[in-house]
């Protein structure tokens, strides 16, 4: 019934979406999983297909809080994951001309024991979904921790404002996106070795990842496809150890309905490989996918504010929950935009 009702909802909003005048489609939000290890990853997550200009500027913040809950063993390993997480970047990115992007982010990270376990116990308990035994164990405390045997071969420590690696992203536009007509990007990520591996918030070296997405409009709704391949760096102490994390290959959609000229609802989902599958457990190695279900409000062409939610599709996985926030500012936007597509 829930299913049914989320539906009928959906068909609302998209046969509402063609009655908006004048919607500013600006693509999906810049979210990702925060599950520890696939943070240390290089990442191309949700995007536009769209480029900036040339000499035109485009910034953004956000700030992700998540809440990991998991664990477990083989006979040779074990695997637990226990605290919450905060992530805050912020970036720019720039347009080179010839269909090319720039951007740069800088991400910083802090994790602890955190307070939200009471409430997503009660969560789970009123809506009779599984909590992987989250209430039989004590409640708010801190740890992340991967040991194959008996050595602990990655961990992550907590209660500090750490660095994380830095990304630099070029984009290339293929073709744009218009209405009823697919617009394609090219893309390219290299991570910059600045977190700390020895503290679980870097890996201590260089990671690429090449990836594409694809953008389309109809009947003023946006819809997106991304896909990515990284290759995953490994810290020097798991590798001493003989431990080593594996590449990342995700892939995404998103849709983006305009309920009103300044305001959109934001549907997203994203699948990915683990880093940690070498390890053992399933908890550890298993695919992990994420829906997020969100909105933006755009005051004016040259700002955007954002909220979602996020929420684990897949048992064993990915973190249980993500509170996402972030605003975007592109002060080369003109006072006028035209319907996408539109004359």
């Amino acid at each position: 019934m829930v299913r049914c009702g989320g539906l009928q909802w959906l068909i609302v909003a998209l046969g509402a979406a063609a009655c908006v005048s004048a919607p500013q489609l600006r693509g999906p939000l810049a979210t990702r999983n925060q599950h520890p290890a696939q943070l240390l990853v290089g990442h191309l997550g949700p995007t536009s297909a769209r480029v900036l200009p040339a000499g035109e500027l485009a910034v953004r913040a956000d700030a992700a809080y998540t809440s990991l809950f998991l664990f477990g063993a083989t006979p040779r390993s074990t695997w637990f994951m226990d605290g919450e997480v905060l992530r805050v970047a912020g970036g720019a990115a720039y347009g080179l001309g010839h269909g090319l992007q720039v951007e740069l982010e800088l991400p910083v990270a802090h994790a602890g024991s955190g307070f939200l376990d009471s409430f997503l116990i009660d969560y789970h308990r009123l809506f009779g979904l599984p909590d992987q035994d989250r209430s039989s164990l004590p409640r708010d405390v801190f740890r992340v921790d991967a040991s194959q045997d008996g050595q602990s071969v990655w961990g992550v420590e907590p209660n500090g404002l750490e660095w994380m690696d830095v990304p630099i992203r070029l984009a290339w536009q293929v073709t744009p996106p218009a209405d009823r007509k697919v617009g394609v990007a090219l893309r390219a990520a290299l991570d910059l070795p600045t977190g700390d591996p020895d503290k679980g918030y870097g890996n201590g070296e260089l990671d690429v990842a090449l990836g594409a997405v694809a953008e389309y409009w109809r009947n003023g709704v946006g819809y997106t496809a991304h896909a990515q391949h990284a290759f995953a760096g490994t810290p020097p102490g798991s590798r001493s150890l003989g431990f080593a994390f594996e590449d990342v290959t995700a892939a995404g959609l998103a849709l983006e309905i305009p309920l009103k000229d300044d305001l959109s609802m934001l549907l997203q989902v994203e699948w990915e490989t683990s880093a940690l599958r070498r390890l053992g457990p399933p908890s550890a190695g298993n695919e992990q996918a994420y829906l997020w279900v969100g909105g933006r409000w755009s005051p004016s062409p040259a700002w955007s504010w954002e909220v979602a939610f996020g929420e684990d599709l897949l048992e064993q996985a990915s973190p249980d929950f993500t509170a996402y926030v972030g605003m975007g500012w592109r002060p080369g936007a003109k006072a006028k935009r035209r319907r996408p597509g539109g004359r």
